[in-house]
């Protein structure tokens, strides 16, 4: 049990008291330590006089709470009525809290004390004294007023280089500082870091009275600290603290505001630049205050603190500060080497000028994958041409070159079907360029133009003198002609019953007969057909073999009409420009008027009539600019549609919204593009581009549009 006389009256303050009062107690009444509790009246930290000392200069200071100032957090609590083993535990400590039964501060004992309370035990076995001080990690001596050497430890021998029968003959002053020595004893004052430098060590020293129960010193007690191991534990200190700074520094200059809080969620650190309008504390009263607890904020802090903890990994939240702000927090944990949660760092950024910019975004996005789109198709361009250009820019003719891309390896046999001059034969050239065949030949025959009597010969080649008139050397043919590479059958519709026999002949087989001739001759051709006519209804009326339709209709492939394509109009009218105007030296240019009218037009007669419609105006054009009222002439202009009036009441908005959706349908349906009907309106082309969009919509969704007609 604890001696009353030993134990030191505690000076209670809270963190809210003032550095003032702090000094105050401890220049009045000697005190080194001043303790402070929490709201619970609980002691949960000290100050140090030692600490507090080199302050006092700063005029600002005496101003400062508690929660300001140097305090230590290490404080130990000891039962007045403990037995020695306790103290023992709790030797090391600077400083030690005194309790009653009920829990009450009685006082505390500096470490001397508590040396002094183990040396005076019950105990008094030299052999028990000899290992506690042994066990203490410090030099200590015990020595009686006169400075005799009563007792030390071995760490004390090693710290001043000496022997224990040494030691045992001389006197405090033949090693130590005989000035302090005598201080201690007849002042009974303790001296702390004193530094001891002679020939054989160098020690940091201090000095402490031991009392008696009344009271009165009756020794004194010296604890030693090896000086070069203090000097290493400086410049790591020193080095902790350039680190420090170093880490702060790094932490002021992030753009993102920087939180570290320990296990518990209370903060330990934050960088310089906070979030403004997002915290309601001032800046200085951050350190120590609890994450989890602060309601100001709702749950923002405590969710992401509790959901690092609860989930062990990364963790992303959002919410809208008061003042409208939207902030992104990133939580990460940071682990021991035990695997335990020492930290976890919150990053805090103001993210609400991206959400306000999301819409900017989406539409640059939108913007990127349109370019993207058009550089594959000019890529794909490049790629699917080579001399015989196919130019494009709608998707269904996008569709159509990917589909040749698949097919263009094999040798299957292809149906092209379309109207007429939609660019069959430009499609097969295509293909046969991408083909591995395209080094062989290519061999194209027009079955409707070649007579019934001849078309078989031409086919299949004769030998020589094998009718009246045949040639004396024969005639190869053109499946012949056409050995390891492509024959185009264009017009295979008009192809007669008899030969068809014969094709189908030579698809089953790969082998053909010549006129006249009595030899199987092995052909290795792909075949490619084309018609602009239903080969499946001649199938029907009988005027078209089903075995040979099924046998050409491997890989069918329909080729768009102009008019299913406007965009490709423009595309068109300016290569068959460029083209005429090299072919007749000319430099005729279009109008986007012209260019506007041609797109609006339905051609009939597919690429074929542009074709002829653009080398009329290159050659006859009397002007180099081609307008609209040039090319009106040439064309065959379709009926227009008429509303019919209202013959029901409605509301006005309701009934100038369907007014305006009749006229722009009657605008597209007249002149089929965006740009042309936002001019006959009167208005602007995205206008009529979303107002269109939205008609489209409608209608696929089975809603009425416009007034009926």
């Amino acid at each position: 049990m604890v001696s009353r006389s030993f134990v030191r009256k505690a000076y209670i303050l809270t963190f809210e008291s003032r550095a003032s009062e702090v000094w105050t107690i401890m220049s009045q009444y000697n005190e080194p330590y001043i303790f402070i509790s929490d709201n619970a009246d609980k002691i949960v930290a000290y100050l140090r006089s030692t600490d507090i000392m080199p302050s006092l200069q700063n005029p600002d200071w005496m101003n400062q709470k508690v929660d300001q100032l140097p305090f230590h957090t290490n404080v130990m609590f000891v039962q007045k009525e403990a037995d020695m083993l306790d103290f023992f535990r709790v030797f090391g400590e600077e400083v030690v809290c005194i309790l009653t039964a009920e829990g009450e501060i009685e006082g505390y004992l500096q470490r001397e004390d508590i040396l002094y309370t183990l040396l005076t035990s019950q105990s008094s076995s030299t052999d028990w004294i000899r290992s506690l001080l042994n066990s203490i990690p410090m030099g200590i001596i015990i020595a009686d007023v006169h400075g005799r050497i009563e007792n030390f430890s071995s760490e004390a021998l090693r710290m001043i280089r000496s022997t224990p029968e040494q030691l045992r003959q001389q006197q405090v002053s033949e090693i130590l500082d005989q000035t302090i020595f005598r201080k201690v004893v007849e002042h009974g004052e303790t001296t702390l870091n004193h530094i001891i430098i002679t020939d054989r060590f160098s020690v940091l020293a201090d000095f402490g009275p031991i009392r008696n129960k009344n009271g009165n010193v009756t020794g004194v007690i010296i604890v030693l600290q090896d000086l070069p191991y203090i000097e290493k534990l400086a410049m790591e200190l020193e080095y902790v603290k350039n680190l420090n700074m170093d880490l702060q520094a790094i932490l002021s200059s992030i753009y993102d505001e920087i939180l570290v809080v320990d296990h518990k969620g209370v903060l330990l650190r934050y960088s310089g630049n906070l979030i403004k309008d997002f915290w309601e504390i001032e800046k200085e009263q951050l350190i120590g205050i609890n994450l989890m607890e602060l309601e100001h904020e709702g749950s923002f802090f405590s969710t992401i603190v509790k959901m690092v903890i609860e989930r062990k990994k990364k963790v992303s939240v959002t919410q809208e500060s008061r003042s409208g702000k939207n902030v992104l927090m990133v939580g990460n944990p940071v682990y021991d080497d035990n695997g335990k949660l020492e930290r976890i760092v919150i990053a805090m950024r103001d993210i609400t000028e991206t959400v306000l910019l999301k819409e900017e975004l989406l539409q640059a996005k939108k913007m990127s994958e349109k370019y993207k789109k058009e550089l594959e198709h000019l890529r794909d361009q490049t790629r699917y041409q080579k001399s015989h250009q196919v130019v494009y820019a709608s998707e269904k003719i996008e569709k159509v070159m990917k589909f040749i891309q698949k097919i263009a390896n094999t040798s299957s046999t292809v149906l092209l079907t379309g109207e007429s001059g939609v660019g069959k034969e430009v499609f097969a050239r295509t293909i046969y360029e991408m083909s591995p065949r395209s080094n062989m030949p290519f061999v194209k025959v027009n079955c409707g133009a070649i007579p019934e009597t001849l078309l078989e010969s031409e086919l299949f080649g004769y030998e020589k003198g094998a009718f009246t008139g045949a040639n004396s050397n024969g005639k190869l043919g053109y499946f012949r002609l056409a050995n390891k590479g492509i024959l185009f059958l264009d017009e295979i519709g008009e192809l007669p019953l008899n030969l068809q026999v014969k094709l189908l002949r030579v698809l089953q087989e790969r082998e053909i007969i010549p006129i006249g001739g009595t030899k199987v001759v092995e052909v290795d051709v792909q075949i490619i057909a084309a018609t602009n006519k239903n080969l499946e209804k001649m199938v029907e009326e009988g005027n078209f073999r089903e075995d040979l339709y099924y046998r050409l209709n491997v890989i069918p492939l329909q080729i768009p009409s102009l008019r299913e394509r406007p965009e490709d109009i423009p595309l068109l009218s300016l290569h068959f420009l460029k083209k005429f105007n090299e072919k007749y030296q000319r430099n005729v240019q279009l109008s986007q008027d012209a260019l506007d009218v041609l797109e609006s037009y339905s051609w009939p007669g597919n690429v074929r009539e542009l074709q002829n419609i653009i080398e009329r105006l290159c050659v006859t054009a009397d002007d180099d600019l081609i307008e609209a009222y040039h090319i009106t002439p040439l064309l065959k202009k379709g009926s227009k549609k008429i509303m019919h009036r209202v013959n029901k009441l409605m509301p006005l908005k309701e009934a100038t919204r369907l007014v305006e959706e009749q006229m722009i349908r009657m605008a597209m349906d007249e002149y089929k593009t965006t740009s042309m009907a936002a001019k006959v309106l009167g208005v602007s082309q995205s206008t009529i581009s979303r107002k269109y969009q939205e008609i489209q919509e409608k209608k696929s969704r089975g809603e009425e549009v416009g007034f009926k007609v």
